[in-house]
């Protein structure tokens, strides 16, 4: 019994790789799977992204006040009220409750259209317009950043699945050499040493797949929940990944092409003109105020046989808040010259930071482009390095343990070039996403 436990427990680790993930791929197997590329899973990712729903509907609320704006502005307004009631005093008593059927009761119209307000309106609706063209671009930056979400989810799928092959290439490399040295032990060509360390290095090779495999399922679970999937649901990737390295523009290009292009530069330069604006319109508080109104009105009390009144007419004015003989409005003038100098002074402090991001960017994108240089060049070393420690090895001119650190060099290699591949891939779009470039068009509204 004890032997039967012993043999048992030595074999638990090929039965863990040899079963692992059964639950999972069981329920896979009644799910349908479905291919995506890249460009197919962001578009479904938008799609059922509930966040941009939300944008999008933000963003449409964005645009009815801009109407508003206009309507607000230019068009004139009216107002229509109805009453009815009747008033008892101390000489004039409710006698019965019959009496409120005989209730004063009238209706009236009114309408006004403003025809000049020393420009405020055109100001404020031009205020109103920026704020639009804010929003617009807002939102468009917040898509690009869910776009790079999913890119990021798509790519840590792409290296899971990847470092799952090769990590079952690497399990049947340690296997085969595994049996190769149990037949020339029995041989006498090798010693149990080398046995035994070809064994642990199968069984280690079996412990780094079942790891891979988990990795994969976390990473698929979030791929499918994304899009509102089941998360077993199993999927074929586009694995190929066929990056090649560009030569960058100049930094001073870069650098001129980000400051026009990106959305929180434009967005920043509106939110600058708003704030010229507001100035003018805070400084218009402070001094004599024109107006010119059309206004006109009907009514009628509905307890006698009135006729319709109605008049209309134009009004023109002017009026002056003075405060205490205008000493607060000169401090009040003050501060708005001071709040418009912080608003510029913070649009320089941006342009700093801009100029920050994009140089971070950039330097990433040249660091990584020139690990997977050498990260190349050191797989393909670590690949003829381990054939040639391999046929060694079976001439017995190396030993177990020279096999063994070739095959960890060689696989330490492959896992940082797949590694490095996809981040590449990622890092390229961040950088894109840092100059301003558009990384993915989707329209969901034609108000866009």
């Amino acid at each position: 019994m004890r032997q039967l436990f012993a043999t048992l427990f030595l074999s638990f680790p090929v039965f863990i790789w040899g079963a692992s993930f059964t639950p999972s791929q069981a329920l896979a197997a009644d799910l349908p799977e479905r291919h995506f590329d890249l460009h197919s899973y962001i578009a479904a990712y938008l799609d059922n992204s509930l966040n941009l729903k939300t944008q999008t509907n933000l963003l449409e609320m964005a645009h009815n006040d801009y109407k508003n704006a206009f309507t607000q502005a230019f068009l004139p307004s009216f107002t229509l009220s109805a009453q009815a009631g009747k008033e008892y005093d101390r000489d004039n008593r409710l006698s019965s409750w019959g009496e409120f059927r005989r209730a004063q009761s009238s209706a009236r119209a009114d309408g006004e259209w403003n025809l000049f307000n020393s420009g405020k309106d055109v100001l404020n609706y031009k205020s109103a317009s920026l704020d639009w063209q804010i929003s617009r671009i807002e939102y468009e930056d917040q898509l690009q950043q869910y776009v790079l979400d999913a890119a990021d989810i798509y790519y840590t799928l792409v290296r899971a699945r990847k470092l799952v092959n090769v990590y079952q290439d690497d399990l049947a490399v340690a296997e085969k050499q595994y049996e190769q040295d149990k037949v020339l032990y029995d041989n006498g060509l090798k010693t149990r040493s080398d046995v035994l360390q070809s064994e642990t290095n199968w069984r280690s090779s079996q412990l780094s797949l079942f790891s891979a495999q988990n990795d994969y399922e976390n990473a698929l679970k979030n791929f499918n929940i994304a899009l509102n999937r089941s998360v077993e649901a199993p999927v074929s990737l586009d694995e190929d990944i066929d990056f090649s390295i560009v030569t960058l523009p100049s930094l001073d290009q870069d650098l001129t092409y980000a400051l026009a292009h990106r959305y929180d530069a434009r967005s920043q330069r509106l939110a600058l003109q708003q704030q010229d604006l507001q100035k003018t319109l805070d400084n218009l508080d402070t001094l004599p105020s024109f107006f010119v109104n059309l206004f006109a009105s009907t009514g009628r009390g509905f307890n006698s046989h009135q006729l319709w009144d109605y008049n209309y007419g134009i009004s023109a004015g002017i009026t002056f808040d003075l405060g205490f003989f205008y000493l607060d409005k000169s401090r009040n003038r003050r501060n708005i010259l001071l709040t418009n100098e912080n608003a510029h002074l913070q649009y320089e402090q941006f342009l700093r930071t801009l100029r920050d991001a994009v140089v971070g960017a950039r330097n990433t994108m040249l660091l990584q482009m020139r690990s997977l240089e050498i990260s190349k060049l050191r797989l393909d070393t670590a690949q003829e390095r381990f054939e040639a420690t391999q046929l060694k090895y079976k001439n017995g001119l190396m030993s177990a343990t020279d096999l063994t650190v070739a095959r960890q060099e060689l696989l330490s290699a492959q896992v940082d070039y797949v590694t490095l591949l996809c981040d590449l891939t990622l890092t390229y779009m961040k950088y894109q996403y840092a100059l301003g470039n558009s990384i993915y068009n989707y329209q969901t509204d034609p108000i866009l």
